[in-house]
């Protein structure tokens, strides 16, 4: 297996470069699987800027997936994952549950939990905790080596808090969009269809 990088600045053809070496190899082995990889909101752009640049105007052997469609292909093929997968709003909702449950073992959040907003907030920093990988453990570990910041680690036990129980009200039964390419991650050797592939990554700006 080979890696290849293109490289420029800023409007200096890099994705037409690549579109183009794709095609041309996708028309010379049409037995093999290309698969482009770009943020999700890009995924119907470049399929028809891919469609244009072809000589035949189809791609047949081309796949555009964004991460998570990319998953759900894998999925797919090998099984394995059955949990409903939360939105926003179904996080919201469980938030609220959990959060009304707890509410006696909050300590600076007790008085913030009526407030208009608040939820949304405590969902945006689930999503963070999730999308960094921050485990309970290192949670746990971080909150006593801040003895000599009290509010703050205050507030990180609530948010431990939380987080437990929303960890605790979807085990077995969902799973949040943030945990999706760890599952992904664990299934990628077992894929022929990635390892049978020429796989290009096209229009991030960075990667968490």
């Amino acid at each position: 297996m080979s890696l290849q990088l293109i490289l420029g600045s800023s409007g200096a053809g890099k994705s037409h470069r690549l579109y183009e070496e794709m095609i041309n190899q996708s028309r010379e082995n049409k037995e093999m699987n290309y698969l482009v990889v770009v943020p999700e909101q890009f995924t119907m752009s470049t399929q028809r800027d891919m469609v244009a640049a072809h000589p035949n105007h189809g791609i047949m052997n081309i796949d555009i997936l964004s991460f998570m469609r990319l998953a759900y292909r894998v999925f797919d093929e090998l099984g394995g994952h059955d949990r409903v997968v939360l939105e926003d709003t179904g996080k919201s909702m469980i938030l609220c549950k959990v959060v009304e449950q707890q509410l006696d073992q909050l300590n600076v959040f007790q008085s913030n939990v009526k407030k208009q907003g608040f939820i949304g907030e405590l969902k945006s920093m689930l999503s963070e905790i999730y999308q960094y990988s921050i485990s309970l453990e290192r949670l746990e570990e971080t909150i006593t080596k801040l003895d000599h910041k009290p509010m703050l680690q205050r507030k990180l036990e609530d948010i431990l808090t939380v987080y437990q129980g929303f960890k605790e009200y979807i085990e077995e039964q969902y799973i949040t969009a943030e945990e999706i390419l760890d599952v992904l991650y664990d299934k990628l050797d077992d894929s022929s269809f990635v390892r049978d592939s020429m796989i290009c990554f096209d229009g991030f700006t960075g990667f968490t």
